[in-house]
């Protein structure tokens, strides 16, 4: 940056803490901007504000506006950061000659997305998230539209790893799971939410009457949700913007699977003995 600007010297980590700092109090549309950059880090170094408005879903304007009110000289300022921050190329830059040209910048991006999964796995919301899921007596899991199966399919691969895990559906049982006695509701449950853009029109209310019952909430979602951070115990971040013709899911399913992992380490005896039974039962029916 230039040492003529009245925007102070900062480095780029410096701006990145900053973000994540004050992600809570931002305005709507640039906590999109500031989320989507805090999750998809290793990709911006060939992002201008101009690709990165049309990804995010926002004017150009409002990318600049973030980065200012951050202490930065806009997305001009940003980008010099980015040239300083990456200077040396990452592994990730390389990919094996043998992939189409049609893929060569996607399998950067999923890749990247993987790995931000694997970093979110060393942080406090990871931790909350994979405490919650061990100690709930009863798990409730949602999803919605696109990612329902994936929401289902999470349930099957819970129940192998822990007990009283139930898909819930608001729109087929009408919140019948949760019209239980007070003395019922007592017991210690969570819900985990699947969800991402566009957001079903009840997945805020969902986890805000799920709170209200007392009940601890996960979120996984994509890179671009940010009112979750408000509302659920532990939320984990996805990217899904890789540049196929839909959304990517893998860094869900891969976050998904990794909980699953997490709550097997957590009472390894009792998922092991739960695995085993699961394997002898099926081979009576002859499923498998």
């Amino acid at each position: 940056m230039s040492g003529f600007s009245s925007y102070p010297q900062q480095g780029y980590e410096a701006l990145i803490q900053k973000m994540a700092s004050s992600l809570q109090q931002l305005p709507r549309q640039e906590a999109r901007v500031a989320q989507y950059i805090l999750l998809n880090q290793k990709g911006l170094a060939l992002e201008n504000g101009k690709t990165l408005a049309r990804k995010i879903g926002v004017s150009e304007v409002t990318v600049g506006r973030l980065l200012r009110r951050l202490g930065c000289d806009g997305t001009k300022g940003f980008k010099e950061m980015l040239r300083q921050q990456y200077a040396e190329n990452s592994s990730l830059s390389q990919t094996p000659p043998d992939i189409p040209h049609r893929y060569q910048k996607i399998v950067r991006a999923e890749v990247s997305a993987l790995n931000t999964i694997f970093r979110q796995t060393g942080t406090e919301q990871w931790a909350q998230a994979a405490r919650i899921l061990s100690e709930a007596q009863r798990v409730f899991v949602t999803g919605f539209q696109s990612v329902r199966g994936i929401a289902e399919d999470f349930v099957r691969r819970l129940s192998l790893a822990r007990g009283a895990v139930t898909y819930f559906s608001a729109h087929d049982n009408m919140l019948a799971e949760w019209t239980d006695s007070p003395d019922r509701m007592a017991v210690k449950s969570c819900l985990v939410l699947v969800d991402v853009v566009p957001y079903a029109r009840e997945s805020a209310e969902i986890v805000t009457l799920a709170k209200e019952q007392g009940r601890q909430c996960i979120v996984i979602t994509d890179e671009f949700c940010h009112w979750a951070q408000g509302l659920a115990d532990a939320v984990i971040h996805a990217p899904s913007r890789t540049g196929l013709f839909l959304e990517s899911t893998t860094g869900i399913a891969l976050a998904l699977g990794l909980l699953v992992d997490a709550v097997a380490q957590a009472r390894p005896q009792a998922s092991q003995q739960r695995l085993h039974t699961w394997k002898t039962q099926s081979r009576r029916l002859k499923i498998f």
